[in-house]
């Protein structure tokens, strides 16, 4: 009898604990859920499209939003891959193209049912995955000031200038989005071979390599840098939020490379049903609106731009491909970069 009684406690108390440590079990009466959303800095943080998409989120889902920061883009899939569950992420907003696949590889999605969707021609190429959707998108090119350049480049090879040795600000393609948009467009523009070549000499043409864009970008703007890598809306940043007119995007004769920037929701995520919502709530209007003004970004559907200073911009040749590359792919490219820019590869 005493061993049965020990028994059943033992059960009990198993029970008790599993129940304690479910997700969400029995909830305090009148206690909100918290949606928790990863993404990088310039988005979550005070400044950009996070905040006022969390006050307009809570207005209506009885719920709290919490952003977990993840510094740049580049970031997100390394803590995901580290931190996975334990991450505590619902939805995950910000990989770009050459993610993609290297989430897919890493980690198991919630297939995303968002019916039909009024974008532009050029955002319908990355509509492709069930997995992810993209929420905005923008081109790469160089940004400079008025006045400092003797001659502007409008082509690939004169960023080789002298007048331009180490003082281009660039990112690390291993960390930062943008810089893996800046191999991406070598290697497609020049053929693998050229390209690698070129992205030999662009090593005595860098400033430095920095982690992040906003680290990149901020050495341009404190004028440690005349060039810096970035997007073509970032001189309408410059004149909307600081009223300064001296940054201009540079044009090339090469069509540019496109950035989407995609959000998708795990599998292991807690408030999923709540996490789509957030989704559908940045696909609306009122949330393409917040995006394109605070993220300055494109938004990906229409009739958001029009009428605003984003439809002024002048048109630029872009490329016309879409492209998920492997995760193979990718790591073969980064491996060619990282031994050329520690010497290793002549």
């Amino acid at each position: 009898m005493r061993h049965f009684i020990i028994f059943l406690a033992v059960i009990f108390l198993g029970l008790f604990l599993a129940v304690l440590n479910r997700p969400d079990s029995n909830p305090v009466a009148g206690s909100q859920a918290t949606l928790r959303v990863f993404g990088y800095s310039s988005f979550t943080g005070r400044w950009g499209p996070g905040p006022l998409l969390k006050e307009a989120f809570e207005k209506h889902c009885k719920c709290k939003v919490e952003f977990i920061e993840g510094s740049d883009s580049g970031i997100l899939l390394q803590r995901l891959r580290i931190e996975g569950e334990s991450l505590g992420a619902d939805l995950v907003v910000g990989l770009d193209q050459f993610d993609l696949s290297k989430a897919m590889d890493e980690q198991k999605w919630r297939s995303l049912s968002l019916g039909k969707m009024d974008v532009y021609d050029s955002v319908k190429p990355a509509l492709s995955n069930n997995f992810f959707v993209p929420y905005d998108w923008g081109a790469l090119t160089f940004i400079a000031r008025k006045g400092e350049l003797s001659k502007v480049p409008s082509t690939m090879d004169e960023l080789l200038s002298p007048e331009l040795n180490k003082r281009i600000a660039l990112e690390d393609p291993r960390t930062s989005s943008p810089g893996m948009q800046f191999l991406y467009w070598v290697i497609r523009t020049k053929g693998e071979d050229e390209g690698f070549k070129f992205i030999q000499k662009m090593m005595d043409q860098a400033h430095s390599f920095s982690p992040t864009w906003s680290t990149a970008y901020g050495l341009f703007t404190n004028k440690q840098a005349k060039m810096a890598y970035s997007y073509v809306t970032s001189p309408l940043y410059h004149e909307i939020e600081e009223k300064k007119k001296e940054y201009y995007a540079v044009s090339f004769v090469e069509a540019l490379p496109l950035q989407f920037e995609f959000v998708g929701i795990p599998e292991f995520c807690r408030h999923c049903d709540l996490a789509e919502q957030f989704v559908n709530l940045m696909l609306s209007p009122e949330g393409q609106k917040i995006i394109m003004e605070k993220n300055y970004m494109f938004p990906v559907m229409k009739g958001v731009r029009e009428n605003t200073p984003f439809a002024t911009l002048p048109p630029m040749k872009t490329m016309d491909k879409f492209e998920i590359l492997s995760t193979t792919e990718v790591d073969r490219l980064l491996k060619k970069w990282t031994d050329i820019r520690r010497g290793e590869l002549n």
